[in-house]
């Protein structure tokens, strides 16, 4: 096997419709140029051994539209959000409130909003989780309420298209908020929306709700959506904050 070429990584600059432009230059044993921007922003370009460095930054200047637009995808994305803690004194969230969690010693285990505590009820210590499935418990318990009455907020707004009123679903879901499927009008939501204020669940039920009427994720979609909620994006980016 040949033996393959590294060179030590460079750092260049170019000047880009008067803005720098940097990336990261490494020469390797390969045939064409390589591009890559990470979700830091960062950019890496690998070019065929023995190239000149001047014509490398041509082909990034042709590029240079593709790589900030990707630099562009990934500043927009939220930060990832914090972590939840199910320890004595660890804020959680009730509808948009912060919330310090406390234990207390009960016949039998329950949860209940007091102030601004969220107290957690138990005859014995509980593991962290018990806890937490104490919790999702009672926060399900809770979404059917809060599901229905977004549902009296949002739906009005559908009233011009003559839609069959969808049925509702209190569904724990790892990695979405809620889903749509149009055929039987049947409508999944998350009780983890109950930890947000009532408006980031009204986004989420609009954004289902407008997948009735249009099934992707198309221009036409996100018109009608915002046409209906011009707000939509503050209240999703509220949303994904929320610790997870």
């Amino acid at each position: 096997m040949p033996r393959s070429f590294s060179a030590a990584p460079r750092r260049e600059t170019l000047l880009y419709k008067n803005q720098p432009l940097s990336y990261t230059l490494v020469f390797r044993s390969r045939r064409t140029i390589g591009f890559a921007v990470r979700p830091d922003g960062s950019v890496q370009v690998s070019a065929p051994a023995g190239l000149p460095a001047e014509w490398v930054a041509q082909q990034v200047l042709k590029r240079a539209d593709w790589i900030l637009k990707h630099q562009a995808t990934f500043a927009a994305r939220p930060a990832p959000a914090p972590t939840r803690h199910f320890d004595a004194g660890s804020v959680h969230y009730y509808q948009g409130q912060p919330l310090r969690l406390r234990f207390m010693a009960a016949p039998r285990p329950d949860v209940a909003v007091v102030g601004e505590d969220l107290l957690v009820y138990s005859p014995s210590p509980l593991s962290t989780a018990q806890t937490e499935a104490l919790l999702l418990a009672w926060y399900a318990r809770q979404a059917s309420q809060h599901f229905a009455e977004s549902l009296v907020r949002v739906w009005p707004r559908f009233a011009e298209f003559g839609l069959l009123r969808p049925t509702l679903v209190v569904r724990q879901m790892r990695t979405r908020w809620g889903s749509c499927t149009p055929r039987s009008a049947r409508i999944r939501l998350s009780p983890e929306l109950v930890r947000a204020r009532p408006e980031c669940l009204d986004y989420v039920l609009l954004h289902e709700c407008c997948h009735l009427l249009v099934g992707d994720h198309s221009k036409a979609f996100y018109d009608l959506q915002t046409r209906l909620m011009p707000d939509w994006e503050r209240w999703k980016d509220e949303l994904n904050a929320l610790p997870r």
